[in-house]
């Protein structure tokens, strides 16, 4: 959704190295969580990108020299998109979220908001989905 304002590789990749830590977090990656990781090999145009290359690296490695607060603001709104596709936010998952939260220097509200923004994404795709597959008998 926001990735196209990624401009460099290295902030791409560890974006990707983020996003499939957390989507593996729990032992595997569901079909949502696949599904937004394709999309966003697609968008960020690294269809060559392998999750295994810097998978050795800490989250803070992974995320130290990222400095744009609007660059952070897109890696927590997508990854938080992430995080909730599965409908589940586990204990891995929420180590992850709170440990990027502190290593970007998001205060609490902030954090909030985004997460309520989560939310209600979330909320709308499902009525939409009721929306398109109602039909009338």
């Amino acid at each position: 959704m926001f990735l196209h304002f990624i401009v460099e590789r290295e902030h791409k990749e560890a974006f990707l190295d983020l996003a499939h830590r957390i989507a593996s977090s729990d032992g595997f990656i569901n079909r949502n969580e696949q599904n937004y990781i394709q999309g966003w090999l697609l968008e960020l145009g690294l269809e060559d990108w392998s999750p295994d290359a810097r998978a050795h690296l800490s989250t803070a490695e992974l995320i130290g020299n990222l400095q744009d607060d609007r660059i952070k603001h897109i890696f927590l709104a997508e990854l938080l998109l992430l995080i909730f596709a599965d409908g589940n936010f586990n204990d891995e998952e929420k180590r992850i979220a709170d440990e990027i939260q502190r290593l970007f220097g998001c205060d609490d509200e902030t954090f909030a908001k985004f997460r309520g923004w989560v939310e209600q994404m979330n909320a709308l795709k499902v009525e939409g989905m009721k929306l398109v597959l109602h039909t009338s008998s």
